[in-house]
Order: structure tokens, then C-alpha cells, then sequence
């Protein structure tokens, strides 16, 4: 993918010249889709976030994708982020947000929710030959129920954070039940992995599995997650479990100098092809001097400035 930088006058032109796809043109379930994905910008604490997502958004002017989606961590909701959701929605087709735990580190998610002009905290949508769920994780596990993450309060022990409340886990299972489509599953917070949130992961996975062990046809198919800032896969009791590079930076810690940034920005695109193919396009970027290694990081072994190019089927 070329990367190049691009003013957000310049980006507006471009976007009005383009006439992108509008949500009354979302193709027909015989027609394979195009989703340009973006993970973890961090606008307002990342480097050069505007220049990372400026660069998303001229891939998307000319890669001209049917829907953009974001993984979360997006921005703060704040009055500065106004330029960050500015651009996002110069995508005159659908642009669809998945809640971060970041998103909420100002406000609460009820604000943020309203000012994204999401539907709900979760929801769905068909999307060509798929069905698309998008989770909100971000709930923390109380002695009695859940509370919705707001204003930071989930710096707490990494076990009781990044839950699907029980309600959205009924919805979940009677969502994807009226569902005569494969269904795609979009979520901040890592599944099919392991992670520090083991039975908050386990509880969406065994509603996706059950339900698969059910049906024939309108199968759960993969899951895209981001939040953790790296690149991975795994096929679990067949579901492809994908996690998405972060389009800035990893954290290492301020033992080492807490965040290593990527030169430019990494983003992805997803073609969606009605025989359960799917294309995960590569991009590659490299690290801002000094690279985690040479930071001394212990696990920098593990960590890849890039998104791999996977094509994976049913």
C-alpha cells in the first residue's frame, strides 16, 4: 500500500469527487464487499494521529471500499477530537465504530456512542453476503452485574475488565440466530487468543461456537479484534480469529520509554468474497528510531510494525 500524506482540504475535494457508495448502495449478498480497517489511533495521545488517519483516508479515496470501520481506541470524544471524527466522516459511505476502553477515558460511553452517531454500544448490519456483529466489550465485571466503562474507571485488576454485559450476550445469541447469513464479528478486545481477560474472552466464544454447532449454513465465521497493538492469527474450533495492528504505536512500558511509534500508518482492507473467501491486505511500515529492540524491550522479538496479507476461507 502506498502511503502518502494528504491535507484534510484536499482529502474533502477528493472525497466529494469520488461519490463513495452510500448506505442506500450497499451491494447485494452475490457480490463480494470491501471494508477498509483501521485499529487504535489514539487521537490525542499518539504522534501524528491526524497525519496516520489523513493517510487511511487517501487509501481509502482510492482504494474506494464499500465501508470503513474503526477497532476502537479511536479518539477521546473531546472537543480536540472534532478534527478526528471531522475527517472519519468525510466518507460519504458507511463509516462503522467498535468501542475502545480509550474512547471512554473522558467521557462516558453514552456520550461517545451519541457522538459517533452510533446506533447503540453493539448492533448489526448485512453487509453484502455477510452479517456484521460489532461487541462492546467494555464493561467491568461488578460483585452484582456490570459497570459500563466511563471516565477511566477501568484501571482496575485486568480480570474483571473487557465484558459483554449478560444482556448483550442474549442479544448475541438471538441476533445471530435470525440471521440466514455467515456472520463476521467485530470487537476492541482480543478473542480466540490467549489475553489477560480469559473468561471475559471465553464467554463471547462460547456463544459464538454454540451457536455454530447449531447451524449449517450461517455460520460465525471470523472474529476481528484490535487492542493489543500486534499482529495475529489463529483458527479456533473453526473460526478465524484475526487481531489487527494498531494504526500507531506499541507500548512498552516506561521502563522503556513507554511508546514506540511506527513510521507511517497501518491500516488494512478486507475483501469479502460471497464464496467465504476472504483478503486481508498487507501493509508495512517500520519503527521510529529507537525501535523497541533496541530499547532493550525483552519481548521485542514479538512485536511487527505491519499488517500480514492473509487469505483465509470457510
Amino acid at each position: 500500500m502506498m502511503q502518502q500524506q494528504i491535507s484534510r482540504r484536499e482529502l474533502l475535494k477528493i472525497g466529494t469527487a469520488c461519490l463513495f457508495l452510500s448506505p442506500g448502495r450497499i451491494k447485494a449478498q452475490t457480490d463480494s464487499v470491501c471494508l477498509g480497517v483501521i485499529a487504535d489511533l489514539h487521537h490525542g495521545l499518539a504522534p501524528r494521529a491526524m497525519e496516520r488517519l489523513e493517510t487511511f483516508m487517501r487509501a481509502v479515496a482510492e482504494r474506494k471500499p464499500d465501508a470503513i470501520l474503526q477497532l476502537g481506541d479511536f479518539n477521546y470524544g473531546t472537543e480536540e477530537s472534532d478534527e478526528c471524527l471531522d475527517l472519519w466522516n468525510s466518507f460519504v459511505g458507511p463509516g462503522y465504530h467498535v468501542l475502545g476502553n480509550h474512547d471512554m477515558d473522558f467521557v462516558s460511553k453514552d456520550f461517545i456512542v451519541q457522538k459517533w452517531g452510533m446506533p447503540a454500544p453493539y448492533y448489526s448490519f448485512d453487509f453484502g453476503p455477510y452479517h456484521v456483529v460489532v461487541l462492546d466489550r467494555n464493561n467491568l465485571k461488578a460483585e452484582e452485574g456490570y459497570t459500563p466503562y466511563n471516565e477511566a474507571n477501568f484501571y482496575v485488576d485486568a480480570s474483571l475488565r473487557g465484558y459483554a454485559d449478560d444482556v448483550q450476550l442474549a442479544w448475541l445469541r438471538d441476533d445471530l440466530a435470525k440471521s440466514s447469513l455467515p456472520t463476521l464479528v467485530f470487537a476492541h478486545q482480543g478473542l480466540g487468543l490467549p489475553t489477560s481477560m480469559p473468561e471475559a474472552s471465553r464467554a463471547i466464544e462460547v456463544v459464538l461456537e454454540e451457536h455454530n454447532s447449531k447451524v449449517a449454513d450461517n455460520k460465525v465465521v471470523a472474529c476481528f479484534c484490535g487492542h493489543h497493538h500486534i499482529d495475529r492469527y489463529t483458527r479456533k474450533n473453526d473460526i478465524h480469529y484475526l487481531w489487527i495492528n494498531s494504526a500507531s504505536y506499541y507500548w512498552v512500558g516506561a521502563d522503556y520509554g513507554s511508546m514506540a511509534p511506527y513510521t507511517s500508518a497501518l491500516y488494512t482492507f478486507i475483501t469479502f468474497h460471497p464464496d467465504g473467501q476472504m483478503e486481508i491486505e498487507a501493509c508495512h511500515t517500520d519503527w521510529e528510531d529507537p525501535s523497541p529492540a533496541d530499547r532493550g524491550f525483552p519481548r521485542a522479538g514479538e512485536l511487527t510494525p505491519f499488517i500480514s496479507a492473509r487469505s483465509l476461507g470457510h
